[in-house]
């Protein structure tokens, strides 16, 4: 685990980066919204403690967005992709969404095909569109209430799809009923789209076309008057930097209680991606951590552990639920996204300092030891020992839960089939081990089956003889003579079909005996 402190900007910004993944936005859009909206903040004559509530409460603007993903699909078709496509849209502008459907939404599918889509689409009435946004709003404020964010976050968060002229939703409070903190995380939001999408100009045009719909006309007005200033805060590459200069006030700081608090949240908002999710990435979290201890793991590496197993499936959130939840065979495509979201955990966790060792550990979780799994396909080498618990804690929760395609299984039934990788040397037979003892399961002891047919302590021979040791020192590491050492040296020869010390050493190698 980092050494380094764990500020909260750099936690909510992860978290932040997976709202946008989840939008499909880029992941900076979050980011660089909250930096917009501390400078219009400021020029508007915010105090400080004011502008770190904008700041949060801007990047935490859609932590609700993973509810009713489900529902999203079947309407959408692709939730993910129809919030990328339609990001620049005003949702209060009906003719213009109209528009919008009518010449764009499905229209590269077959005809028979887009009328089904439209048909589904054309069933999101208001009523419902107000129920999801409400159940948004619920699960974001005690998302942020667990992240310790002050009252006016937790307020503001449910205000996200509230309009100046009192007509968004769920709750249709307008005006000066707004808080000031969420009319300007409201305002700069879409600056930022459009700034990004066309330019300084269209921002410019589509704060002006908004002023009074959607936005606060005296927010608009000092936009307009420094839109050049305010917009030149976001120029550059260096957006992750941006973001922890940007935040007001010295830096709030988690103490390690906090930080797997903020773990424990980044694990829920995932798993609401979809129903059959619920609740496992605290259980991953839950059984390596124990795993560990049963495995004898360095108290150094439990932290990110632990970390690592409440946020390993963040990345599921930019993966469309409709292939999560799809019953009938996946294609080729449908897997390519899937293995797709190790690498997208592990890219949004590796942006904090606090979390990059977690992260390196979440994109590692679908590895296997025999080089079959995703997303990287490497092998045993290539995997620490907290890799391998975490990998086998999380081959046992999923086996437990049910999937759209099949039900879960029993503890007995679930401990066979993680036995069984094991054996298959996919899964580690010790890290296996581990994880069945603190799950509670009191069948056989998982051994690995080692090439050439050697016994483990001739395996335990050939690493002391692969990394250099002489009789006696590898006699003195086993706690066994040099004669033994000899005998077990020479089985390993006559086993594996070479005589001499360098070819059993590449032996060794070649066959991934090495630890790590």
């Amino acid at each position: 685990m980092s050494s380094s402190p764990a500020r909260c900007a750099e936690v909510i910004g992860v978290l932040a980066a997976a709202t946008d993944l989840g939008l499909g936005l880029p992941t900076e859009h979050a980011v660089r919204t909250a930096v917009l909206a501390v400078e219009l903040g400021r020029r508007a004559g915010l105090a400080q403690e004011e502008l770190g509530e904008v700041y949060y409460l801007t990047l935490l603007r859609m932590l609700g967005c993973t509810v009713a993903s489900d529902y999203h699909a079947r309407i959408f078709g692709d939730e993910v992709a129809f919030g990328r496509d339609t990001q620049h849209l005003d949702y209060g502008d009906q003719a213009a969404f109209g528009r919008w459907v009518s010449t764009q939404f499905a229209a590269q599918e077959p005809p028979d095909v887009r009328e089904q889509r439209l048909e589904r689409l054309f069933s999101y009435t208001p009523e419902r569109r107000r129920s999801n946004l409400l159940g948004h709003c619920e699960v974001a404020q005690m998302l942020a209430t667990r992240l310790g964010m002050p009252p006016s976050v937790v307020e503001g968060v449910a205000l996200a799809f509230e309009r100046w002229d009192g007509t968004g939703a769920p709750y249709g409070v307008g005006g000066v009923d707004l808080p000031v903190g969420v009319r300007i995380m409201t305002l700069c939001n879409e600056i930022e789209v459009h700034y990004r999408l066309g330019g300084a100009e269209a921002a410019g045009r589509m704060v002006a076309e908004r002023s009074g719909g959607a936005f606060d006309p005296d927010l608009v007005e000092l936009f307009t008057a420094h839109r050049d200033e305010i917009l030149a805060r976001i120029e550059g590459s260096a957006v992750w930097a941006n973001l922890l200069d940007a935040e007001p006030g010295p830096p709030r700081v988690l103490s390690e209680d906090e930080l797997a608090q903020a773990a424990s949240v980044i694990g829920d908002f995932g798993d609401l991606k979809s129903r059959y999710f619920a609740g496992q990435n605290a259980q991953v979290a839950t059984l390596a951590t124990h795993a560990a201890e049963v495995y004898g793991l360095e108290e150094q590496h439990r932290s990110s552990l632990r970390l690592a197993g409440h946020a390993h499936d963040l990345g599921r959130v930019g993966v469309t639920t409709a292939i999560w939840d799809r019953q009938s065979p996946l294609s080729d495509s449908d897997w390519e996204q899937i293995r797709l979201h190790p690498y997208y955990s592990e890219r949004l966790l590796i942006r904090a300092a606090c979390t990059h060792d977690a992260g390196v550990l979440a994109g590692l979780h679908h590895e296997r030891c025999d080089g079959s799994g995703y997303h990287r396909g490497v092998g045993r080498a290539a995997l620490s020992p907290a890799a391998r618990l975490l990998a086998a804690a999380h081959a046992h929760v999923v086996a437990r839960q049910a999937r759209p395609h099949r039900s879960g299984l029993d503890e007995e039934a679930a401990g066979a089939a993680l036995r069984r990788l094991a054996e298959e040397d996919r899964l580690e037979a010790r890290a296996v081990d581990a994880v069945l003892r603190a799950a509670g399961d009191r069948g056989p002891r998982v051994r690995r089956r080692w090439p050439a047919g050697l016994t483990d302590r001739e395996v335990d021979v050939l690493r002391q003889v692969a990394i250099g040791r002489s009789m006696q020192e590898a006699a003195a590491e086993l706690g066994i003579s040099a004669k033994t050492v000899d005998f077990h040296l020479q089985n390993v020869y006559a086993k594996t079909g070479v005589g001499t010390r360098a070819a059993a050493t590449l032996f060794a190698v070649q066959s991934e005996l090495i630890e790590p």
